[in-house]
């Protein structure tokens, strides 16, 4: 069967639109930006090579000038299209060449045909230019193919060199013509150009296809092995939780057990003054018994106010001793929170009948002054019972290397906006300061015989009540250690 060129390239047209629409409906899917325009553009060339197929059915305008715009906008959309697989390489210079050419050429073309009517030199430009142009697929498909080995890199590079090869031939054979008087004249080179036409368009369609779903692929592997990552990581952090939790559990744990071992120490530098402190109500207990006793026996008309004074004072005697003995088996607990609301007030009254013997023994005066309201806190009482009790030990403590004549220890507690503020101040010899910085930590003390836990112990109780602690010192005027707790009738939250 004979084909002539005109039919030859109807048949390219074909192929143009048959391509273009069969890989926008493949890639319908990923709704491609990319995807779109590649395919609008190699419509709009095969509508571009129609109207250049018959010169003979449509205007001379259309001809020559509406068929070379789609064209150069065709190619343009579709090299624009390419070089979106080297984003994020940035590509506008690359753009702004294809702009400035394609204006040129067009320009140039109008020119030649519309002043000197110059058909041959313009079939010469309009191939040699396409030679060029086309060119930039074998170029993109280079980059891409030193990017990562791709087949589809490598088909586009044949189509570019197909492309560029064909019509550059196409080009060489006008030139050797002289003139024209059929540009669809069966010549060899106008062979060789539609057999280009008919390769390379498969190949650089098959190309985008191929590079697009290549890319596509990688995404897809990309984001498998970045949700395996994740759920690694989603079960490593489950596990550091658990782990954490346990960690945080013991670290419980040796708090607790450091309270303990704190309150042993601290109560034995009272056990002296707490036997002291104890014997006075029992003994006092004993006499009135006694006193009761012998006014049951006399019959005497005093007899029995004798006996109701003794029973008041063994009665106030008895509250004494258990209010102490109470007191003591609280702080010796076994150290588990129990969160609960009390009254400050309460808690330092407590606090002081246990220490008062030992702050009288060293000589030392005490002011006390509360708030002459209730100051309700929520949190454990034992902890920071024992709290109050290392700060006063401390303040006792700091008169042993103190030159001091007047001892004194001030504990005043006072409403602070929403908090409840606890001050203890003595007027002993002070922090030293090679360790002032650093009183609260764990292992630090200027005590000779300290142990450096009474402080560290302190912080991290009042900060488990959401409460500070803090400090101020002078080797002249003493210690004031402050302690501020939210004011709150509700149960703390741990």
């Amino acid at each position: 069967m004979h084909l002539d060129t005109q039919t030859t390239i109807f048949m390219i047209c074909f192929v143009y639109l048959m391509l273009h629409g069969a890989i926008w409906l493949a890639l319908l899917e990923y709704r491609s930006f990319q995807v779109k325009l590649w395919c609008a553009s190699g419509m709009i060339s095969g509508v571009a090579v129609v109207l250049l197929a018959i010169r003979d059915t449509v205007p001379d305008v259309v001809f020559f000038y509406v068929a070379q715009l789609l064209m150069l906008i065709g190619n343009w959309g579709r090299m624009v299209a390419l070089r979106m697989y080297l984003l994020p390489t940035p590509q506008q210079s690359a753009h702004r060449v294809y702009v400035v050419a394609n204006t040129a050429y067009f320009a140039v073309f109008c020119y030649l045909i519309y002043f000197h009517q110059a058909e041959w030199e313009a079939l010469m430009l309009f191939n040699g230019f396409y030679a060029l142009l086309c060119f930039d697929y074998f170029r993109i498909g280079k980059k891409l193919s030193t990017q990562r080995t791709s087949f589809g890199a490598q088909l586009l590079m044949w189509a570019g060199l197909t492309l560029s090869t064909t019509l550059a031939i196409r080009t060489f054979g006008v030139a050797m013509l002289g003139d024209i008087h059929d540009i669809y004249a069966p010549t060899w080179d106008q062979a060789i150009m539609v057999a280009g036409q008919f390769t390379a368009i498969t190949l650089s369609n098959v190309a985008f296809l191929r590079i697009f779903l290549e890319i596509a692929e990688r995404k897809k592997m990309a984001m498998t092995h970045e949700l395996a990552v994740t759920n690694e990581r989603a079960d490593g952090m489950r596990k550091t939780s658990l782990e954490l939790k346990q960690l945080l559990q013991e670290r419980e744990e040796i708090i607790r057990q450091l309270a303990l071992f704190n309150k042993t120490a601290g109560m034995g530098a009272l056990v002296a003054s707490l036997a002291h402190e104890l014997n006075q109500p029992l003994t006092a207990i004993q006499l009135n018994a006694e006193v009761i006793d012998s006014a049951l026996i006399d019959d005497g008309t005093n007899s029995g106010v004798t006996a109701k004074e003794a029973m008041r004072d063994l009665m106030h005697d008895n509250q004494r001793a258990a209010t102490i003995i109470k007191t003591l088996r609280n702080m010796f607990g076994s150290g588990r929170k129990s969160i609960t609301p009390f009254n400050l007030n309460e808690l330092v009254n407590e606090v002081l009948l246990i220490c008062k013997a030992k702050i009288s023994s060293n000589h030392i005066a005490l002011q006390l002054m509360l708030h002459p309201r209730e100051l309700t806190i929520a949190g454990d009482k034992s902890q920071l019972q024992q709290v109050l009790l290392n700060l006063i030990n401390n303040a006792i403590d700091a008169f042993t290397n103190s030159g001091t004549q007047q001892k004194n220890i001030t504990v005043y507690t006072r409403l602070q906006g929403e908090a409840a503020e606890l001050t203890v101040t003595d007027n002993g010899s002070g922090i030293a300061p090679d360790i002032a910085a650093s009183v609260f930590e764990l292992l630090r003390t200027n005590k000779d015989d300290g142990m450096g836990i009474g402080l560290w112990l302190s912080r991290t109780i009042v900060e488990s009540h959401q409460g500070t602690i803090s400090f101020e010192t002078s080797a002249t005027t003493g210690t004031t250690f402050r302690v501020m707790l939210p004011i709150s009738a509700d149960d703390l939250i741990y």
